[in-house]
């Protein structure tokens, strides 16, 4: 494997298609986004609070404000949910029409690739792997707390043993957990391309993923080491660009909040002016540069699994469900 030729021609297809923009920027807005309150008090001097009887307050309206709440944020984790899969089908089967047919992709055909059942099983494919790893985790972590117990004996020593099993228990849980970590992150490129591009269903695509790294593990390594590398790089060059894009955002936000507070002395006013302007300019420009890096990521595995399925396909079936 050319792992040089992978990663120019990724960032070739990434640069040249932008289509593949839009989708990775729904797919880093809809994985990373995240959801978050704020509040301020306010009052006037010589003001006196009273704060109403218990009986006074309306339990009803109360009841119908948290279960709206909870509906819409229920509603939000669904619609990004499925907006995530549908992007990630997109930039893996649309790179794998470029690279594979020469097709031009396009936004309509992006939408059109995301949304199928390869999307779905995308989603099967990770509640399959990841809910078991972390009820695994939740129980090895409750284990190794366990000998917490002997706190509950008054001998200092017993107390003192209880206390260095337990840090001795969790860091072995921690270090094995991150190894599985490790494992998963490389066998999951393969799988999910399997599920997409084999259109397979989601234990063959488990299978046939595992099968694919093993015959070229040292390939397969190599690119995830290189990614890797290229995500510690990056990550590096974000750092500098995130604080700038923070600066913008709270000029963009603070000064008409600060005319705002100038206007009616008041910081719950000024920050409902100023919070929104902040956060259009914060999250959707974080989210695209994101974005970018997630579609040169999602085109590398993509160009590499192609060669990789195409040098062992002996071992995958032609089609299946």
């Amino acid at each position: 494997m050319d792992h040089l030729k992978i990663l120019s021609r990724a960032w070739t297809i990434t640069w040249r298609y932008r289509a593949l923009w839009l989708f990775g920027f729904l797919f880093a807005l809809a994985g990373g986004g995240s959801g978050g309150g704020g509040g301020g008090n306010g009052g006037g001097s010589g003001t006196r609070w009273t704060q109403p009887a218990p009986s006074n307050i309306p339990w009803n309206t109360v009841l119908m404000i948290i279960l709206i709440v909870v509906a819409v944020i229920l509603v939000l984790v669904v619609a990004l949910t499925i907006l995530r899969y549908v992007a990630e089908t997109a930039m893996i089967a649309g790179v794998d029409e470029i690279e594979g047919q020469g097709i031009a992709l396009t936004v309509r055909r992006g939408f059109r690739l995301g949304w199928s059942r390869q999307a779905w099983r995308l989603f099967l494919t990770d509640l399959v792997i990841y809910l078991p790893l972390v009820v695994m985790a939740l129980v090895l972590l409750a284990f190794a707390a366990s000998p917490l117990l002997l706190l509950l004996v008054k001998a200092d020593v017993v107390r003192a043993i209880g206390v260095v099993a337990t840090i001795g228990f969790a860091l072995l849980v921690i270090l094995f957990i991150i190894a599985i970590a490790l494992v998963i992150s490389v066998v999951m490129p393969y799988i999910r391309r399997r599920v997409v591009l084999g259109k397979q269903g989601v234990m063959a695509s488990i299978r046939q993923g595992v099968m694919l790294v093993r015959a070229s593990l040292l390939d397969t390594g190599l690119m995830w080491l290189l990614l890797a590398a290229i995500g510690i790089v990056l990550g590096l060059v974000m750092i500098p660009v995130a604080l700038v894009v923070v600066v913008v955002a709270v000029l963009i936000g603070g000064v008409p909040a600060g005319l705002a507070y100038l206007i009616s002395h008041s910081w719950v006013v000024a920050a409902v002016v100023g919070a929104p302007l902040f956060l259009i300019v914060l999250i959707p420009t974080l989210a695209f540069i994101q974005g970018m890096i997630q579609v040169y990521r999602s085109t590398s595995w993509t160009l590499a699994y192609r060669e990789v399925a195409a040098r062992h396909a002996d071992l995958l079936p032609v089609n299946g469900s």
